[in-house]
């Protein structure tokens, strides 16, 4: 199914995948346009921790009822960066297969990996039909271009159509000719092929700078792919005291507390490197360094 955007695919899932009152699986911390479409739907969210190894598996079960879907973003988790390996993945589906519940699996950015090589989705090792594939050509491309895809297990494919077309039937016809064209002669290809090289060399970068200017306060966790890193905050440092003092001096600071439920979780910054060129990274972290060494003294 082609959609404009991957939170259109979203609000679709919370109407049609469950009732209000069911339970939903999500990242914790995790994507927060994916809870607030969850909980538009009413259902109740079950926060599942994440650790170096992806969500949790064993702790999805909730003591409320049965757990009916899992969201979960698995190439690199959203925000921690992190990879689920292949036998968490394989349990999930176990999970899923036992107990009849989906499993919602948001690729975003799997296109953008730079170490190691890139597991199967879950999608393709699934066999008995339990996941939604989620991906969106919006940052691969250029945001404007709104075009996102959802692969449906077939038993899906029916209600999801009728539920699309009360909202608005489908994507611009000619914006999904363009890129079907661009992807056909392989300029699609060739496009994530230079990108990749570039922002692997920006990450590179980006975490150079990080660990000479900003290590007295943050601990860098380097991700293997996507585009933003996160920084958690040493011990002594207040969240909230930093984006005001990073305020001050012009930069705007992304927090990670934000993304867990509840806000109780650890404390740090999720920074994006894609846009800013190896120079412009540096003088803002420079910037922002010598702005936090006069005032968490």
């Amino acid at each position: 199914m082609i959609l404009t955007s991957s939170q259109q695919a979203l609000n679709l899932m919370g109407t049609v995948l469950v009732d209000p009152g069911d339970i939903i699986a999500v990242e914790n911390p995790g994507y927060h346009g994916a809870k607030l479409a969850f909980l538009a739907a009413g259902v109740f969210l079950k926060p599942v921790a994440v650790d170096v190894d992806g969500i949790i598996v064993s702790d999805i079960e909730d003591s409320r009822g049965p757990v009916h879907a899992v969201y979960v973003t698995p190439s690199h988790q959203y925000p921690t960066g992190v990879t689920l390996n292949l036998a968490r993945r394989l349990a999930l589906l176990d999970w899923a297969q036992r107990t009849g519940g989906w499993i919602i699996e948001d690729d975003y950015d799997s296109e953008y990996r730079y170490d190691g090589r890139p597991l199967a989705s879950i999608q393709g090792l699934d066999r008995a039909g339990h996941v939604l594939y989620l991906g969106t050509f919006n940052k691969m491309l250029f945001p404007s271009l709104r075009l996102a895809y959802l692969v449906l297990p077939k038993q899906l494919v029916r209600p999801f159509v009728a539920a699309r077309t009360l909202l608005d039937g489908q994507s611009p016809l000619i914006a999904q000719a363009v890129l079907h064209e661009f992807i056909r002669e392989g300029h699609f290809t060739a496009h994530i092929r230079r990108m990749r090289q570039l922002y692997h060399a920006r990450r590179n970068s980006f975490i150079s700078a990080a660990e000479k200017h900003l290590s007295p306060y943050v601990e860098v966790a380097v991700p293997a792919g996507g585009l933003s890193i996160a920084c958690y905050l040493r011990d002594g440092l207040d969240e909230g005291r930093t984006v005001e003092i990073a305020k001050s001096v012009g930069i705007e600071l992304s927090t990670l507390r934000r993304l867990y439920l509840g806000g109780q979780g650890r404390q740090g910054w999720l920074l994006g490197f894609a846009a800013l060129s190896p120079d412009a990274a540096a003088r803002a972290m420079q910037k922002l360094s010598y702005a936090l060494s006069n005032e968490c003294k």
